[in-house]
């Protein structure tokens, strides 16, 4: 059980890894999350300023706070 609870954290680890230096994988989870928001809403106007503001917020959290370079 315990190399089972290993083996699965180290998949974890390396799939986090991926997923932070790949921004191709990245791009895909958004679009994968908003093709079900649009699926569950049906509203492409919702699902369209939901894609804006997650485009937002990306942009928001990649910059250098002041002062940390």
């Amino acid at each position: 059980m315990d190399e089972l609870i290993q083996k699965i954290s180290a998949l974890v680890r390396q799939g986090n890894e991926q997923f932070q230096n790949q921004q191709t994988i990245q791009y895909g989870v958004l679009g994968g999350y908003l093709l079900i928001w649009l699926l569950f809403t049906g509203s492409l106007t919702e699902t369209i300023m939901v894609a804006i503001a997650m485009g937002l917020g990306w942009k928001v959290g990649q910059r250098n706070p002041r002062g940390m370079d």
